[in-house]
């Protein structure tokens, strides 16, 4: 246990309060007591040191374990991300060869169509024919008035044969008639514009141009596709505003 003294001119002196005297200036310790408070210090450094150590090793630990699941999950992103391109990659040289193929049965459904029709030439002919075009009396409502107008009826039929469902044939000619881009087949026959609603929606419609109502439009809200048993096709039968132009003499049916 170490003295506690104070100094004086002639040396240290003992003070009686000990720790707590206000006297008190210094602590005398024994050499083995000096060396327990020196050897109690180089272990707390020691432990200071070896705590510091092991917090730097866990933190290096997490990093280093943040860092390998990081690049797990990317090289994981990255596999998914080239199979699925993989899988897209496949799946559109399926549907090219689908469409390929769908483009190779329908040329071959033409053209036996045509020969059966006696269409020619049967290879180049565009498989469809105009069976008829009538004149019609149309009503409509104009608000509470009831009025009367005329239109055209004209049966255009297709060289789907009725084996084809109705939504198959139903695509088809919309596709063959209306492409969304080259020109409309169906302007072969004197019709320039499509109006997608019904006569009466289109004179309310504040969007058509008079332009617009010159021509000979197809109202698409009126048109109609029918299953003809008889002559075996798929025809569609629509509404339009003005009589056809003169029908080519290959799309007259025979």
């Amino acid at each position: 246990m170490g003295e506690f003294v104070k100094k004086t001119l002639v040396g240290y002196k003992e003070v009686p309060g000990g720790h707590s005297d206000p006297e008190c200036s210094h602590v005398i310790l024994t050499l083995e007591e000096y060396e327990r408070q020196l050897q109690r210090i180089a272990d707390a450094e020691q432990e200071t040191r070896s705590i510091k150590h092991e917090a730097e090793e866990t933190l290096r630990r997490v990093r280093s374990d943040a860092q390998y699941r990081i690049q797990a999950a990317e090289a994981s992103a990255a596999q998914k991300v080239a199979d699925m391109e993989g899988e897209l990659e496949e799946e559109r040289r399926e549907s090219a060869y689908q469409r390929g193929l769908n483009k190779n049965l329908l040329r071959i459904a033409r053209e036996r169509a045509n020969a059966d029709r006696k269409l020619k030439p049967k290879k180049e002919h565009t498989g469809y024919v105009v069976v008829a075009s009538e004149e019609k009396e149309y009503r409509y409502r104009d608000g509470k008035k009831w009025k009367k107008v005329k239109l055209w009826e004209t049966v255009l039929q297709s060289y789907y044969s009725v084996d084809f469902t109705e939504e198959e044939a139903r695509t088809q000619i919309e596709r063959d008639l209306l492409p969304q881009d080259g020109a409309w087949l169906i302007a072969e026959i004197g019709i320039s514009a499509r109006y997608r609603g019904r006569y009466e929606g289109m004179i309310e419609d504040v969007s058509v141009k008079e332009d617009f109502m010159k021509r000979n439009i197809l109202l698409a809200g009126q048109q109609r596709l029918r299953a003809n048993f008889r002559s075996g096709y798929w025809e569609l039968v629509f509404m339009h505003t003005k009589a056809l132009g003169i029908v080519p003499p290959a799309m007259r049916a025979r």
